[in-house]
């Protein structure tokens, strides 16, 4: 009898140090895709921030080019039909240029 009772033991023992192992893998494994997660979100950030500084830029210097034949008027409603343009262009494919990118990325991130 003493013997299961050490047998029930050692398997009890061995059962607690495969969960806290396996708990232990767990927490490590959510901190990498964690990390791996935040540090996406910080370069699409910075990334966007950048983007945007540089089609200001290249808005700006459009429209100059394009005040010198329409006027200034002329040029910035033009750079505004540029823009509706894209923006309609992103609600009409947002669905492809946003949302699968970001589903493929995150079911590949965690279920992989």
């Amino acid at each position: 009898m003493p013997e299961i009772q050490e047998q029930l033991s050692s398997i009890w023992i061995e059962i607690k140090e495969t969960l806290r192992l396996n708990i232990d893998y767990a927490k490590l494994t959510a901190t990498e895709k964690l990390t791996v997660l935040l540090s996406m979100i910080g370069l699409a950030l910075v990334c966007f921030a950048i983007g945007s500084i540089i089609i200001f830029l290249i808005s700006l210097g459009l429209m100059l080019l394009l005040a010198k034949s329409t006027g200034l008027f002329g040029a910035c409603m033009i750079m505004a039909g540029i823009y509706a343009v894209i923006l309609v262009a992103a609600i009409l494919l947002r669905k492809q240029l946003l949302i699968d990118p970001v589903a493929r990325f995150l079911s590949h991130l965690f279920l992989k």
